[in-house]
């Protein structure tokens, strides 16, 4: 589901954020299309990240790096250390990780590398540079022309920023594994489960109805969802709903076919839906309940 902003100017910031699709997750985001200026990387606080760095060995003899990890000048990012070997004149992608902690803009500018028992920086672009000059002529000789990438262009780094870990709800329906049939007119009360599997406390909670059939839905628990809140890191609540299973119409009938029997389209269920936030930030509704 899309995770959707919240208005701190509005008290129902949840109307009118239907969804609008499959939420996709991708950490860039561009200020003005094709700018690669402007491009920005969003990290979250506690959430292993991952960068791709590729390393090329133009000597002419094995190469043991006993350490590499990514340099980060902003103190708020724990980099994790790898070794690695490296053939004669090859080059490897290798994968450099470490979990942000702290909120604010982070400052890679390039690798530590522990090698022939000295430390050293490699900034990232002291090699755009080397591989540029070697392309245009302006060196005796290519120290990569065996290894590496020949055809790497000066991208500059994005900017990168840390945001606060965000809420997340997992629910679930208590018994019957989500199946339940009820007959026409039947009223039963169903038992959905929220519990807390994020990090940080949820601070706000809104139960909603859309899509069709909503006189379906008798109750639903509204206060004691509110008497819950904050609701804390694995904690859980059990709301109970009373459905009451309406009358079939004829083209309800038409439409539902197939090898499973009687299924009624999506759009004639009504859907449950709760959207969330924590620390007053952000919100996200979890899968709809139908």
């Amino acid at each position: 589901m899309n995770i959707v902003k919240r208005n701190p100017a509005r008290e129902d910031w949840w109307a009118g954020s239907a969804p609008s699709g499959p939420f996709i997750y991708t950490p860039f985001s561009n200020g003005q299309p094709n700018d690669s200026s402007k491009k920005e990387l969003i990290w979250i606080v506690g959430e292993p990240v991952q960068i791709l760095v590729e390393l090329a060995n133009p000597c002419g003899f094995n190469l043991k790096v006993d350490s590499i990890y990514l340099s980060v000048h902003s103190g708020n990012l724990d980099p994790f250390p790898i070794s690695i070997d490296l053939p004669p004149h090859s080059s490897k992608v290798v994968t450099l990780s470490g979990i942000p902690t702290s909120v604010g803009l982070v400052t890679i500018p390039g690798c530590t590398v522990h090698c022939f028992g000295v430390i050293t920086e490699h900034l990232f672009r002291d090699v755009d540079n080397l591989l540029h000059g070697a392309a245009e002529g302006l060196v005796l000789s290519d120290p990569f022309r065996s290894c590496g990438s020949p055809r790497l262009k000066n991208i500059s780094v994005p900017n990168i920023s840390v945001v606060p870990p965000l809420p997340l709800l997992v629910s679930h329906v208590v018994g019957g594994d989500g199946a339940i049939i009820l007959y026409e007119g039947e009223i039963r009360d169903i038992y959905i489960s929220l519990a807390n599997a994020g990090t940080v406390p949820v601070e706000q909670a809104h139960i909603s109805l859309s899509g069709k059939n909503q006189n379906s839905v008798l109750s639903i628990p509204y206060e004691t969802l509110k008497s819950v809140l904050p609701l804390k890191p694995g904690a859980e609540v059990i709301l109970p709903v009373t459905l009451k299973a309406w009358k079939l119409r004829l083209v309800d009938l038409d439409n539902a076919s197939g090898i499973m029997g009687r299924q009624l389209k999506d759009s004639s269920s009504p859907s449950l839906l709760i959207h969330y936030a924590g620390n007053f930030i952000m919100c996200t509704p979890p899968p709809q309940k139908k």
